[in-house]
């Protein structure tokens, strides 16, 4: 294997210390919810296309791969994310889209292997305002008798949300 200066792109140890590595992920996420914001206000216009459920699906990929980037560049971290996956229905649910996406069949479901991720129409919507799109992009999940719906853009939120809380807190805890 050569010796690549600066390191290689996944392990650029000589320009990045190894336990700072998470940030291109974080980052990373930062941008594909950036691209999720842009769809949310696009929603309120016109339909998604395939386009676009390919970029929500992108953005719970990198969400959820967050953990792996912070497990292997923190890993005195590790167990406090095993408990915020534990903890947190919406990390397990990015995790079953991550996976489900990635693999199509759920052996190992943290929540529902067969998850929805789905456009409903609102007739209401449409008939107050023809000019705006009546559609509406929820995902659901059922986990036993919790079954949970939510609006897609709400659940990337709220996925966002508490990693943003978890790494504040846990980072500084950390120093």
């Amino acid at each position: 294997m050569p010796k690549w200066y600066g390191g290689s792109t996944l392990n650029p140890d000589e320009t990045e210390k190894p336990e700072n590595q998470w940030i291109a992920q974080i980052n990373r996420v930062r941008r594909w919810y950036d691209r999720v914001l842009a769809l949310k206000s696009k929603s309120e216009n016109e339909p998604l296309t395939a386009y676009d459920f390919d970029t929500l699906i992108a953005f719970f990929q990198n969400c959820y791969h967050l953990r792996d980037w912070l497990e292997s560049a923190r890993p005195e971290l590790k167990n406090d994310i095993k408990i915020l996956f534990e903890n947190n229905f919406e990390m397990q649910g990015c995790r079953d889209i991550c996976h489900g996406f990635k693999h199509k069949d759920l052996k190992r479901p943290s929540l529902d292997a067969d998850f929805n991720l789905y456009r409903e129409y609102d007739h209401f919507a449409a008939e107050a305002d023809p000019r705006k799109n009546p559609e509406i992009y929820n995902v659901v999940f059922a986990n036993g008798d919790d079954i949970r719906k939510y609006n897609v853009f709400d659940f990337a939120d709220k996925c966002v949300e508490i990693w943003i809380d978890f790494l504040q807190n846990r980072l500084v805890a950390h120093h």
